[in-house]
């Protein structure tokens, strides 16, 4: 996962996408250059969205899944094709599920003692959240003592602060509505790849 998160440096997060637009989105997302894709399973669009961008992709994208919460909810990610699992906040029993089924980990935390425990737990890449709401100051106080941290930025990240994230020594970042929430009705996919261009091209630049 660190290896990935480095060289792509953006997750965008797909939460409420109905799986009839899910692909479409992902295409698109992936014509701005994302590879790595995250499938928030919060609500009864999370599975089959997945599910479907799964079987449109196959192995173009880096597909992984999102608030899981419960052992349960991580075998309904790997089911449906994730090879990644991303949480909100510290669960020991779904990181020994990821660890048990080779699946990629990427734990939320928040305090250093947090942090320390996901690291122990095999998240090779610690999820800061909220992170918007905590500042990049936050970030840079963080890698003092721990320096050789790999954070990755989640929750009100925007074009606006990003950089000031990538600066203060985050190695990604993970975007959501911003990227990928439209009126469903008349969906805009080409504007959600413009921003999805621009934000690369700040996290490259």
């Amino acid at each position: 996962m660190l290896e990935l998160i480095e060289q792509h440096r953006l997750i965008a997060i797909l939460r409420g996408v109905p799986p009839q637009h899910a692909p479409k989105l992902a295409e698109h997302l992936h014509g701005a250059g994302v590879r790595l894709l995250e499938v928030a399973l919060s609500d009864a669009f999370g599975v089959p969205a997945l599910q479907a961008i799964q079987q449109h992709f196959g192995h173009d994208l880096h597909l992984g899944a999102g608030t899981i919460t419960t052992p349960e909810r991580a075998e309904a990610a790997r089911q449906a094709g994730a090879t990644y699992i991303l949480t909100p906040h510290l669960i020991p029993d779904v990181n020994t599920y990821a660890r048990q089924h080779q699946l990629g980990l990427i734990s939320g935390a928040t305090t250093p003692t947090e942090i320390q425990q996901a690291r122990a737990q095999g998240s090779e890449v610690v999820k800061l959240f909220p992170a918007g709401n905590l500042g990049a100051g936050y970030v840079k106080s963080l890698l003092g003592p721990y320096p050789d941290l790999p954070i990755l930025a989640v929750g009100a990240i925007t074009e606006d602060n990003l950089q000031d994230f990538m600066k203060a020594g985050v190695v990604g970042v993970g975007l959501g509505s911003y990227l990928t929430s439209t009126d469903w009705s008349r969906p805009d996919y080409s504007l959600l790849q413009k921003r999805a261009r621009r934000v690369l091209q700040q996290l490259h630049g």
